[in-house]
């Protein structure tokens, strides 16, 4: 990951302090700037996952992934600590990502699911599978008013939702839903739909996802985007691989102006690696290759993003926006 941030011209920070003590990981990071301070929530994994006979595999004594959220001092430090939810609950909670309302305040969206809970035995259930969740941040920073909204087929039994992002754009709430092709809904006007063919070339027709809501350049807007594929270390083992891409919008949402035609940062084994285990600590399976921001903005002329590395822990990357924009090629 430090190695991969130089090569961008940047440095990338783990942040050490303020996390949850005695937590195994820490990742998924969302920054959102909100009354000039930084405010920044993220996943945290109290237990290790333990795989049963049959290899279906739980979080140990019965506590699965919580959301916490704590303002950002520095870095590599968080202060104010505290779980977004601090009562306790049957879910488990991922992939946070904050943001502003058209209202100015702040607000929270993650996915929710039993995954990996005991609860997860009834599969008519509709958190059976993974279901976004938006709630708006209280003056305590307590996640308060949830609501399931219904885009897509969040709202579907069975059916999985996951890596939106939502944004204020024009003061209306919009929601940057899927990437291939690229779909915005918006909260009074009509859908935006635009062609992302482009990224195909890229990702070699690889599952794709949104990583962050389009970044105003002014001109255009900044989309950051993520794929996976399965990868093979020179021992034959498989692990799952992930990259990030970006790409620019214009600044109308009418079609792709450039695209980074490479990653701009691949998942490295060389990172820490976590590995799991069944219940008398044979190892059976270990956590993704992935590098991923969940939250970013441009402060004066750099690009800040928080990323989350190999589901183990996370950190500030910080590079010039120019290094990303010299790295765009026009779409003809």
């Amino acid at each position: 990951m430090y190695a991969q941030a130089e090569s961008l011209n940047g440095s990338f920070t783990r942040i050490l302090y303020g996390l949850p003590e005695g937590n195994v990981a820490n990742f998924s990071p969302s920054i959102a700037k909100h009354n000039d301070k930084t405010y920044i929530a993220w996943r945290s994994q109290p237990e290790p996952f333990g795989f049963r006979h049959d290899m279906k595999y739980f979080y140990l004594n019965g506590q699965p992934t919580d959301i916490y959220i704590g303002e950002l001092a520095d870095d590599c430090t968080i202060v104010g600590t505290k779980k977004l939810r601090s009562k306790r609950h049957r879910l488990s909670y991922e992939d946070p990502r904050l943001f502003v309302g058209p209202d100015k305040n702040l607000y929270v969206q993650f996915v929710a699911s039993v995954y990996a809970s005991r609860f997860d035995n009834k599969p008519d259930k509709l958190f059976n599978s993974p279901k976004v969740v938006v709630c708006a941040v209280d003056e305590t920073f307590e996640a308060v008013q949830a609501a399931i909204p219904p885009i897509g087929k969040n709202l579907v039994k069975g059916e999985a939702e996951k890596n939106w992002c939502f944004f204020n754009r024009n003061n209306e709430l919009n929601c940057l839903y899927s990437t291939r092709p690229l779909v915005i809904e918006q909260e009074a006007s009509e859908t935006i739909t635009i062609n992302t063919d482009v990224l195909e070339t890229v990702t070699n027709g690889a599952p794709t996802f949104s990583s962050l809501p389009p970044i105003n350049l002014g001109y255009g807007h900044l989309v950051f985007y993520h794929w996976k594929h399965m990868a093979l270390t020179l021992t034959g083992q498989s692990y799952l691989l992930y990259h990030l891409g970006a790409y620019i919008l214009d600044k109308d949402f009418t079609k792709v102006l450039y695209v980074d035609k490479k990653p701009l940062l691949t998942g490295s084994l060389n990172d820490q690696v976590i590995i799991w285990t069944d219940y008398a600590g044979n190892p059976v399976s270990n956590q993704p290759a992935v590098m991923l921001p969940f939250g970013g903005y441009i402060e004066n002329t750099e690009l800040v993003l928080s990323l989350g590395v190999n589901d183990a822990f996370m950190g500030i990357l910080r590079c010039p926006l120019e290094t990303v924009m010299s790295r765009m090629e026009r779409v003809a």
